[in-house]
């Protein structure tokens, strides 16, 4: 059988009163096309249901999103933030807590990055532009760019790219600035935003990066990290219920 990978649904209110979960197509594609089996989860804060549903899978994927609430990390807000909604907030921190407990293979994407350093105590600079020296992150009204990532020497990542920078493609104005506990380093950008994270005590794989690697998945940057991804998603089972 495929493996099985969860993928996390993002949530919106509507002007009409309505509210949706919805799932950017390239959050499924990418994975189809890959050939694993992808589940979208929709934000549900039933515990018992997503902790059976984390269960039947075989790795997860935390996605995308608008920003976290700064008082998380103990901040007055922003002007800049645009929040993200507080159910699909909550979802991402409880999917989060859930597969670590079944041990799931993880891959952290943008928001994921930032929900995975907050849960771990650590902090984030909330608008990047406000920083001397940096570099566009964010792609200014297109919402895209690309800049150079440099993994560090000792980290999974750079023995993946034998320390080389890689380009990706990028949109966020938030970051990881201060890491949370347990957490290590494995990629910065060029102004020394932190731009991807590793988790040593985790019994699995782990790999949290804020830039979007389903967005240009023919990028080197970007195509390995599904790769080893899915193939950790493929070994023989190391969760646990």
């Amino acid at each position: 059988m495929k493996p099985r990978i969860g993928i996390g649904m993002n949530f919106r209110s509507m002007e009409d009163g309505d509210e949706h979960a919805y799932l950017d197509s390239l959050y499924f594609d990418v994975p189809a096309n890959l050939g694993v089996m992808p589940i979208p989860i929709v934000p549900t804060e039933n515990v018992v249901l997503l902790d059976a549903i984390l269960g039947q899978l075989d790795g997860m994927v935390l996605t995308g999103g608008l920003d976290l609430d700064s008082s998380l990390w103990g901040e007055p807000l922003h002007e800049q933030t645009k929040l993200l909604h507080p159910r699909r907030q909550r979802f991402d921190f409880l999917l989060y807590e859930l597969a670590q407990k079944h041990k799931l293979p993880l891959l952290a994407i943008c928001l994921g990055i930032q929900v995975v350093n907050v849960a771990h105590g650590g902090g984030l600079c909330q608008h990047i532009p406000d920083l001397e020296g940096s570099v566009d992150h964010s792609g200014g009204e297109s919402g895209w760019t690309y800049h150079e990532v440099e993994p560090i020497r000792d980290s999974q990542l750079g023995k993946w790219f034998r320390s080389e920078k890689i380009t990706v493609p990028s949109s966020h104005h938030q970051g990881v600035n201060r890491l949370g506990e347990g957490l290590q380093v494995a990629a910065v950008a060029e102004d020394g935003i932190i731009e991807a994270i590793e988790r040593l005590d985790y019994p699995n794989f782990f790999l949290a990066v804020q830039w979007h690697p389903e967005r240009d998945i023919e990028k080197p940057g970007c195509r390995i990290l599904f790769d080893k991804f899915f193939e950790a998603a493929a070994q023989p089972c190391l969760k646990q219920g």
